[in-house]
């Protein structure tokens, strides 16, 4: 069963601010990748058995929302929940047995919080990563190959970008591999904090990784950088100016932080450790937090300045961190490390 609990960060530095403390917001290990605060910062939405399941972080309490299942699907969903400024929950779900339209179709989802207004729509593909736009709209999705035949190659759609502007509105692609080979794919899209921009890995030939960026309206596509091995995050500074990212930049090297403009420039590493989870940006642009696989939690200035300790959370692994919208609290999840046979 899914629980939350709050307690106290110790700070390791003596910055006034800081030393009030941060509140950590501890999430379910099965459930913590999934999760959307309130705009108000009081709550937490993340998926339960049957529906939702909203968690008071002051007081405690919780209340079961009726909604269709998010986790019902045998397949992970392509996202996390989002929490709109306007009090609505949504959230979809990769293709169910039976499905709800089409084969291959994922289903967008909405509900208030009261458990009135429940809507679906088909959006007649099976959709990939996503992103919401902080103010709720626009959704931003990939597709492509569901999967690969060494002798037919990708099937499935081309790999493509996706937007979404609101309910019932119609899937407007703005972005396509023509003519894609191999593992060609276009994954983690991330919506720029005023809408008007998104980011997105593009997959080349032999796994080789970049970052680009496009206008919402499919305009201006700009590669930032490029030859990189992997790359887990990828989030915009609440300013929209800079990007984060935790990633490999060679097959040797541990995933680290880095940012980029962008506007373009370069990559630039501003944490020489190796991390587990993150970066990600606190709501004032002023701290980017990550994990490390010793089970400690770090904030660090995006110039790779002002380095403190948060948090250790001894013999686990601190994953899924998501400050809160007024920057008081950052969850997270805490599962213990794999073993090792």
């Amino acid at each position: 069963m899914a629980f939350l609990a709050c307690a106290l960060f110790v700070p390791c530095s003596g910055e006034a601010s800081f030393r009030q403390g941060v509140i950590g917001v501890r999430l379910s290990d099965r459930v913590g990748e999934y999760v959307a605060w309130s705009p108000d910062s009081r709550w937490i939405a993340e998926p339960a058995r049957a529906g939702l399941r909203l968690r008071n972080v002051e007081s405690g309490e919780v209340r079961s929302l009726r909604a269709p299942a998010y986790l019902a699907s045998p397949f992970p969903p392509p996202g996390p929940l989002d929490w709109a400024p306007d009090g609505t929950i949504r959230y979809l779900t990769s293709p169910s047995f039976p499905p709800f339209a089409g084969s291959n179709a994922s289903t967008l989802t909405e509900v208030r919080v009261d458990g009135s207004g429940v809507r679906r729509q088909s959006l007649d593909l099976r959709v990939g990563h996503t992103d919401w736009a902080p103010q709720g709209w626009p959704l931003v999705f990939a597709a492509g190959p569901y999967a690969y035949d060494f002798d037919k190659g990708p099937i499935g759609p081309k790999p493509s970008l996706f937007v979404v502007d609101g309910f019932d509105a119609a899937p407007r692609r703005i972005l396509q591999i023509p003519r894609p080979v191999g593992e060609e794919a276009i994954t983690e899209p991330a919506v720029s904090p005023d809408g008007g921009r998104i980011a997105y890995q593009r997959w080349g030939r032999g796994f080789n990784l970049s970052i680009w960026v496009i206008g919402a309206e499919g305009s201006d596509p700009k590669r930032l950088a490029g030859g990189l091995n992997a790359a887990f995050t990828l989030e915009w500074s609440p300013d929209d100016g800079t990007l984060a990212l935790g990633a490999h930049t060679t097959a040797r090297s541990g995933q680290q932080v880095h940012v980029v403009p962008a506007a373009g420039g370069k990559l630039r590493k501003i944490v020489d450790e190796e991390i587990l989870d993150g970066p990600a940006w606190s709501p004032d642009g002023n701290w980017l937090a990550y994990s490390t696989h010793e089970g400690e939690i770090w904030r660090v200035h995006p110039d790779g300045s002002g380095r403190q300790l948060i948090a250790t959370i001894p013999g686990r692994e601190p994953k899924d961190l998501l400050w809160s919208p007024d920057g008081r609290r950052l969850a997270y999840s805490a599962p213990p490390p794999p073993r090792s046979d």
